[in-house]
């Protein structure tokens, strides 16, 4: 139903969007897209409805907030429409200082948004007004690997629910591999071998410690302090942990690691909560794609209208990650392959109804049919169908408010400007910092951010 629906508000949007080209006034308009190309589904829509707009792209786009304002302070804006994502720019800071236009008058935006998931709402909206749509969604966390897990006897019970839980598991891991060593089974493999040493695990502890840690912080809205009871505790036992796994485990990884960032539904099952405690929320962190009106255009009704078009062709797969009321989707040719299958078994049972048929035959044939009728029921019930399961939308629907749009910092080791936060968890991993050291430094990056508003 929620398929057919989106079809068929995306049918109505072309057909109002034809009516309003034919009412509007004759003369060239130029609508300027940034961060979209000719061949996406919503540039196809907007342009059949719109003939009489030129419209211009440009297919890549800036990579912070700082660089948009900029650009718009100089006049070097021109663009209508504009594509932003919520770890790479202050969304927040964008609507406050009033650069992306308000698009609460949209009804069919309005009403799409009150069907998301809430965080994206709460993302989009400032002042209880809309400012933007998401067309694209990502999420990745921490989860445990079920056979390597089931492998080491552990159960769901064992499963870590906080980061202070996780270091007390990797601690009893780091006593029962001094007693038994264990050549099948690590923490991570996905070290590379040839840098792999005694920092290595220091670093990957440290870096899932400052990763949530942050998230925490700025979730709660809470001033971010390195120097605190919690965050020291927590860093020396990394430190530690990390040194014991170096010496116990063996530097050859194996192929089951006990434990993965991974991303999308299917892993939720298997999700570790890396809250620093477990009075804290579970926090998963997203990412989106989302498209925003320059508030200083002068077609503001046409780059509604293709902010519209964006929503209208978001795809089944992300409808499935935005929308509390989404359906399961089906890998792409199912229905093929299904139909493929009972051909097969109709040809079989066809060929069995021959009374001729020798022992030896009839035999063969009542095994394959046998064998194709078990392949049909799996194939209908099994996680090969879905590219997002019944029960993947169950479990992620419990998720939902758990979603946590993390906003833009130098402390994002992934960034160009997190490359000086990478060298300090370096030295810290090394041992060229002592923990104190580190953890001032840390606070010396977080105070100078928090005086230029930047955290």
């Amino acid at each position: 139903m929620k398929r057919t629906s989106r079809k068929i508000i995306g049918a109505m949007l072309v057909v109002i969007l034809v009516l309003t080209s034919l009412s509007s006034a004759m003369g060239e308009t130029t609508l300027y897209l940034m961060g979209t190309n000719e061949g996406n589904d919503e540039y196809q829509m907007f342009s059949q409805a719109h003939p009489e707009v030129t419209i211009e792209t440009e297919p890549s786009f800036l990579q912070s907030s700082n660089e948009v304002v900029t650009a718009m302070l100089a006049g070097e804006f021109p663009y209508d429409v504009f594509v932003m994502t919520s770890n790479s720019f202050d969304i927040k800071q964008m609507f406050t200082k009033g650069y992306c236009a308000d698009i609460s008058g949209s009804s069919v935006l309005s009403a799409e948004l009150e069907k998301m998931h809430k965080p994206i709402e709460q993302l989009l909206t400032h002042e209880e007004k809309i400012h933007g749509a998401p067309f694209y969604f990502h999420m990745d966390y921490y989860t445990y690997d079920p056979v390597a897990w089931a492998a080491a006897g552990f159960t769901e019970e064992d499963v870590p629910q906080s980061f202070e839980e996780y270091l007390d598991f990797l601690e009893a891991w780091v006593e029962r591999i001094k007693e038994e060593p264990e050549d099948d089974i690590c923490v991570s493999n996905l070290f590379d071998s040839e840098l792999y040493g005694e920092g290595s695990y220091i670093n990957y502890l440290t870096d899932s410690l400052l990763t949530n840690y942050i998230m925490q912080c700025n979730y709660a809205d809470e001033p971010l302090r390195f120097n605190t009871p919690l965050f020291r505790n927590l860093l020396e036992r990394c430190q530690k942990i990390g040194t014991d796994l170096y010496v116990n485990e063996p530097e050859q990884k194996t192929d089951l690691g006990l434990f993965y960032d991974l991303f999308g539904m299917r892993n939720l099952p298997h999700l570790v909560p890396l809250r620093m405690t477990t009075d804290q929320p579970i926090l998963i962190k997203a990412m989106m794609y989302m498209a925003f009106i320059n508030a200083r255009i002068e077609h503001q009704d046409l780059a509604t209208e293709y902010v519209e078009a964006y929503v209208a062709s978001i795809k089944p797969e992300e409808e499935a990650y935005l929308y509390r009321d989404a359906e399961p989707v089906e890998q792409k040719g199912y229905d093929r392959t299904m139909d493929a299958v009972q051909e097969e078994i109709e040809a079989l049972e066809k060929r069995l109804s021959d009374a001729k048929l020798e022992p030896l035959e009839l035999n063969t044939l009542q095994d394959q049919l046998a064998e194709m009728k078990l392949k049909l029921e799996a194939m209908a019930t099994s996680d090969e169908r879905y590219l997002v399961s019944p029960a993947d939308l169950e479990l992620y629907r419990t998720y939902g408010d758990c979603l946590y749009f993390q906003p833009p910092s130098i402390f994002d080791p992934s960034t160009e400007e997190g490359y000086n936060v990478r060298l300090l968890r370096e030295s810290f991993s090394t041992g060229s910092l002592t923990v104190d050291e580190f953890i001032s430094r840390l606070d010396e990056l977080a105070w100078m951010l928090e005086m230029e508003g930047n955290i």
